[in-house]
């Protein structure tokens, strides 16, 4: 193939180390001005790479401007994210500890209440049993607020610093049991019958306060869930987790909605008329694993859910 008489191959190398450098010496005139028709067509095709490999130089300056823009914003937003989130917990710790003392004086008081001897003789009895009747839904109304207290405290404690674990020697078998004594009242004005299986110790090194919250929050979700059926508590070890089975066969939950009820401020879709702040199992999945452990659910809609407290040994 013939160039003609001037170095066609020192003319292609120059014409592409420019365009590797970001430019072209190659003009439409010098395309039509070219005698050899072949080096015209190879000229105009060096002179089509070139702005080829100009626009998509300009498309990924300009791509890589938008990727730049998109992540600036995300990290503005992402500070302002972490910022209210920072503002939400400070507010919540200030809010629970303002309202802790006026409320344990509030529980006192109305403890006084109920445990002040009978009323002077000339009081109508039926008078006597409204007040009693109306001092005992103001304390469990006081119990409840209380409640809700302590679990705006630990969701402070758990989204700034962490929680603050006491490891001590517990056995588990007699932490249930004490749970299930203390849910006595409600056990016995719900009518469920609450069954439970520890036939041996289960010892163990954890938080018993901790613990006790986590095994209270599954016991008392059951109650509330368990639509009056029979609930069933088992305490067992298999020698590497020691184990807290709370077995109801109530409303259950929906599969999708599994996955979201240990989130905070979540609540499963049947479980939605109740009251509360959706915290409870968020808060007791965060001591679980804290302590090692975990929380599991299996559970059927209108069947019921067992929760499965695993702790290490």
């Amino acid at each position: 193939m013939s160039w003609g008489s001037s170095s066609p191959t020192d003319r292609i190398l120059k014409h592409l180390a420019e365009i590797g450098s970001g430019r072209c010496t190659i003009t439409d005139d010098s395309i039509v001005a070219e005698p050899d028709p072949e080096m015209s067509q190879v000229l105009l095709g060096l002179l089509v790479l070139h702005e080829d490999l100009t626009y998509a130089g300009r498309q990924r300056t300009e791509a890589e401007a938008a990727l730049r823009r998109v992540a600036d914003e995300r990290e503005r937003l992402l500070e302002e994210r972490q910022q209210a989130v920072a503002a939400r917990d400070q507010f919540l710790a200030v809010a629970a500890h303002e309202l802790r003392t006026p409320l344990a004086t509030l529980a006192l008081l109305v403890d006084h209440l109920i445990a002040s001897p009978p009323s002077p003789p000339g009081i109508d009895p039926m008078t006597v049993v409204v007040q009693r009747r109306q001092l005992t839904m103001l304390k469990r109304q006081v119990d409840r607020l209380r409640a809700l207290v302590a679990e705006m405290l630990d969701v402070s404690r758990v989204t700034s610093s962490g929680l603050d674990l006491v490891p001590a020697p517990v056995d588990l078998s007699d932490l249930v049991r004490d749970v299930l004594d203390r849910l006595d009242p409600e056990i016995q004005q719900r009518r469920v019958s609450v069954s439970i299986e520890a036939k041996e110790p289960v010892r163990g090194v954890w938080d018993p306060a901790r613990v006790d919250q986590v095994v209270t929050n599954l016991v008392s979700n059951a109650l509330k869930y368990g639509a009056g059926h029979p609930i069933e508590v088992s305490v067992r070890s298999d020698g590497s987790h020691a184990c807290v089975v709370v077995s109801d066969h109530g409303v259950g939950i929906q599969e999708d909605e599994q996955g979201k009820i240990f989130a905070p401020f979540a609540r499963a879709v049947a479980a939605r008329h109740h009251a509360g702040l959706g915290l409870g199992l968020w808060i007791a999945q965060q001591i679980a694993q804290a302590s090692g452990g975990r929380i599991v659910v299996d559970s059927r809609q209108a069947e019921g859910s067992t929760f499965t407290l695993e702790l290490p040994l």
